[in-house]
């Protein structure tokens, strides 16, 4: 088939205009929240297990909406000063590796970084682990801001120059999440995380 050169000239022109897509498929599940059966697959929003009385009602405050013209978004409600909060189900640190979040979000004030966790003492390892199996041992630097329209917004790890102390604590860490929270009421949605290689992830 032929194509005349203003074809060609404008078929140019778009694809320079095309925003750069991800660096490959998201390591995560569900980060759309379009799980026909649970919208909220792959996600921890109860948090009772944790004992801690500012967040045990936590999945009460966060739930699936429409919001505009975009369905199956997360809500979240007032919880008061503690606020509300979700994170992705745990995947593995692999060393070598950068890890980049994006995610539409809209209200807050929110503060999301990457936490990193290892497991629990009198936990024996093994390849499954639920939250309540592991501690909390590391954060990234956060994306921190509120919005009153849908913005997009990104976050890396390691996202800084890694000191010698941040790399001593990314050694123990074996899994990570992507933690989400919100002060006030506001909205989430496309989650997406991306690993590339990276030699200062390399210890």
């Amino acid at each position: 088939m032929r194509f005349s050169l203003p074809f060609f000239f404008f078929a140019a022109l778009a694809l320079q205009a095309a925003p750069p897509g991800p660096a490959g498929p998201s390591i995560i599940e569900n980060g759309s929240f379009d799980d026909p059966v649970d919208p909220l697959k792959g996600w921890i929003v109860d948090y009772a297990f944790t004992g801690n009385s500012n967040y045990i009602g936590n999945k009460s405050h966060v739930s699936i909406a429409t919001e505009g013209v975009r369905k199956n978004v997360v809500q979240f409600g007032s919880a008061g000063d503690a606020g509300v909060k979700m994170e992705c189900r745990s995947f593995v640190l692999e060393r070598g590796f950068k890890y980049t979040c994006t995610l539409d979000i809209k209200g807050g004030g929110y503060r999301i970084y990457f936490a990193g966790y290892q497991f629990a003492p009198g936990v024996r390892p093994h390849e499954s682990p639920d939250l309540g199996e592991l501690r909390m041992i590391y954060q990234s630097k956060a994306a921190v801001g509120s919005s009153a329209e849908w913005k997009q917004e990104k976050l890396e790890l390691p996202g800084v120059t890694l000191s010698q102390q941040a790399i001593d604590h990314l050694k123990k860490v074996r899994y990570l999440t992507v933690y989400i929270w919100m002060a006030k009421p506001g909205c989430v949605d496309n989650v997406n995380i991306v690993k590339t290689a990276d030699p200062a992830m390399n210890f």
